[in-house]
Formats: C-alpha cells, structure tokens, sequence
C-alpha cells in the first residue's frame, strides 16, 4: 500500500529505498525481510545498498501527511478486540490487504489465510470492532471482502 499514492495513508507514495530505510532505522530492527515477485522488484529493494541519504530519507512525506492520513486505513494494532468470536481481524485486515494490491492472490497468502484459527465468515456483524476501532476501518466491509477473496 505504502507504494501507491491512492493506497498510501501519508497521501502519497514510498520508494521501497524509503520503505527499507524506515524498517532498518527501527530501534532493535537488525534486518528486515523482504518479498518480491518480479526482477524489477529485486532491482528497486537491492538499490538500497548504494542508495544516497536524499534517496533514503522518507521523513518530508511523513512531515507533509494530512492530518487524518490513517483514517479508514487499518494498523493490525488489535484495538478492535476483544470480540467474541475471536477473529483475529488485524491478521484478516493484514492478508485482504496484502492480497489486495496483488494481480492474483498468491497461494502462500491464502495458505496463511486458511491457517487462522477464525475466518471472516464466521463474522456476526455486531459492530463492536468498530466502535473499538481507532482508525474508522469499515469492519465489517472488510471482513465481507474477505470471505470474497479468499472464501471463508
């Protein structure tokens, strides 16, 4: 999401030299794991070995981010538990958004999907997430989403 100006919470989007840099400036980050699934991708993340300090630096995005850049945009920070069908809905949001900014689905993300012990199906639409919900994500959209993209 981070590469996409419409997808970005800061309104506007990183080079994967900047989205490294931050990760690797992260205090107790020591190395940071990265997935890719073209050569172009390989290229633009091995670009940060002699990337200059302009390059890397990502802090004039953040500075200029609107103000209520994370709205609607879910963290996986869990604020929406405790819910009682134990969905773990940061961990839906994290793979539907993952899955999302793919041309096809990867299997290894549907395998990860299928491996949470609770499925967005089982998704009662009681609301309670929302109103735990910092950010205003539409919950229960996503959890619709979901069940169309992975199907359960």
């Amino acid at each position: 999401m981070l590469f996409s100006q419409e997808e970005s919470p800061f309104g506007q989007a990183l080079t994967p030299v900047q989205c490294l840099h931050y990760a690797l400036t992260r205090p107790a980050v020591a190395a940071v794991m990265v997935g890719v699934s073209s050569q172009e991708q390989i290229q633009a993340t091995v670009a940060y070995a002699t990337a200059s300090d302009a390059e890397k630096d990502y802090s004039e995005i953040l500075a200029n981010a609107p103000d209520a850049s994370f709205r609607g945009h879910c963290m996986y920070c869990g604020h929406c538990a405790p819910y009682s069908k134990k969905i773990d809905i940061a961990a839906v949001n994290k793979y539907l958004d993952l899955a999302l900014i793919q041309e096809a689905v990867p299997e290894t993300l549907k395998d990860h999907y299928a491996l949470l012990n609770h499925h967005a199906r089982e998704c009662i639409a009681c609301g309670q997430c929302i109103v735990n919900c910092p950010f205003g994500v539409p919950i229960i959209e996503k959890m619709k989403q979901a069940v169309t993209v992975f199907g359960k």
